[in-house]
C-alpha cells in the first residue's frame, strides 16, 4: 500500500493514517515495525487503535540536529507524546541517550540493537574488481579516490566535505571525490563545486540499487554528518575493508570504541580540521594498507547477529501481548 505521504507533516497524514489502520485491522500482523519519524508516528497510532505490538526504529531523531529551531521543538514534542507507545529500538548509544534524556522514552520500552550489514555482499575488492568499478562509474584509474554515500542534505553536510576536499586538492593532484546520492542541496553543492573549479575532480552517482561496486572503486570512505543514528553506509564501508574518516558526532561515536585500525575523526562543520583528518588518513593508508574493519564488521554487525536480536524482541513482545490478552 502506498500511503502517499511525505517527510513533512501535512493534512494528508490523517487519511493516510486511516488507510493504514484499515490495512492493519484487515491483515492483523503480529508486530508492526516502523522506521523513521513519519512512519513511527503513523504506525504507532495504527498499532494503538488496532491493539497490535509496535516496534519503532527512528534511525536518528530529527531533533538531534538542532535543539532550538521551531521544527525541532515540534518533532521532539511529537516524539514525547508517543514515547510510551510501542517499543523503541535505537541503533546507537547516543541515539538511545537522546531518547531517554530528551524524549523521555522509558528504559523498559527501549532496546539498543545496531543496524546490520550484509557481509556476503559487501566485501573488499581485489585490483581487477577495483579497476572494473572505476571504469563502470567513469572514475580515474590512477587517482586516490575519496568516496561518500548519502543524501545531499543538512544532516549529511556534504558542503563541509567539499570544502575539506578543496583544501586537500590544493596540495595533492592525485585526489578525487566520488559521491553516491542526491538531495535538496544539489544546486548549492554544484554551484560551490563550480566556484572552486573542482568539477573535473568530482563525480556524483545519483542512485544505485546495489552499491557494493561503488565501495570497490574507493580508497577511503568519508562521512561529514552533523548527526547519525548508526550509519549503514559506514557499516558497508567497514565490511568492504575501507579506511574511514568520520565526524565526531552522535551516532558515529559508537565506531570510535571498536578498535578500528584505520579510523580518523574530525569535529563537525569544520573543513580545515576535516581536511587535516583526510590528509592523516591518506598517510596512514600508505604506510599500512590492510585494515581490520571487515573482521570487526563481521564480528559485531553481521545481519545474522543483529536480525536475531530483532527477532527475539518480536517474539517477546508477542508473548507479552498474548499474556495481557488472556489476563484481561
Amino acid at each position: 500500500m502506498n500511503l502517499q505521504v511525505k517527510n513533512t507533516t501535512q493534512l494528508q497524514d490523517i487519511p493516510a493514517c486511516i488507510r493504514l489502520l484499515d490495512l492493519v485491522r484487515r491483515t492483523r500482523p503480529d508486530v508492526i515495525h516502523c522506521h523513521s519519524s513519519k512512519a513511527g508516528i503513523l504506525g504507532r497510532v495504527a498499532g494503538f487503535f488496532a491493539g497490535i505490538s509496535v516496534v519503532y526504529t527512528p534511525n536518528a531523531y530529527y531533533g538531534m540536529r538542532d535543539g532550538t529551531a521551531w521544527l525541532t521543538i515540534f518533532f521532539n514534542f511529537l516524539e514525547r507524546v508517543f514515547a510510551c507507545c510501542g517499543h523503541t529500538v535505537n541503533v546507537s548509544r547516543d541515539e538511545a541517550r537522546f531518547a531517554r534524556e530528551i524524549l523521555h522514552v522509558p528504559p523498559h520500552l527501549q532496546s539498543i540493537i545496531p543496524n546490520g550489514v550484509d557481509t556476503a555482499c559487501f566485501r573488499p575488492a581485489d585490483l581487477p574488481a577495483k579497476l572494473s568499478a572505476r571504469k563502470r562509474f567513469g572514475l580515474p584509474e590512477d587517482a586516490f579516490i575519496i568516496g561518500t554515500l548519502g543524501r545531499l542534505s543538512f544532516q549529511k553536510d556534504p558542503l563541509t566535505l567539499l570544502e575539506a576536499f578543496a583544501r586537500l586538492a590544493r596540495n595533492r593532484s592525485d585526489v578525487f571525490l566520488a559521491h553516491l546520492g542526491t538531495g535538496n542541496l544539489v544546486p548549492t553543492f554544484d554551484a560551490r563545486l563550480s566556484d572552486l573549479g573542482l568539477a573535473s575532480r568530482y563525480r556524483r552517482i545519483d542512485y544505485l540499487s546495489e552499491p557494493s561496486a561503488f565501495y570497490h572503486a574507493l580508497d577511503l570512505f568519508a562521512l561529514s554528518s552533523r548527526y547519525e543514528g548508526l550509519s549503514i553506509a559506514v557499516l558497508e564501508a567497514m565490511a568492504s575493508g575501507l579506511p574511514l574518516v568520520l565526524t565526531d558526532v552522535p551516532g558515529n561515536r559508537d565506531f570510535f570504541d571498536l578498535g578500528l585500525s584505520h579510523l580518523t575523526s574530525a569535529p563537525p562543520g569544520n573543513p580545515l580540521t576535516l581536511a587535516k583528518a583526510l590528509e592523516q588518513a591518506i598517510d596512514s593508508i600508505r604506510s599500512t594498507k590492510v585494515t581490520n574493519h571487515r573482521e570487526i564488521a563481521m564480528r559485531s554487525f553481521s545481519e545474522d547477529l543483529c536480525f536475531e536480536k530483532i527477532l527475539v524482541l518480536y517474539k517477546t513482545l508477542v508473548a507479552n501481548h498474548q499474556k495481557k490478552s488472556v489476563s484481561s
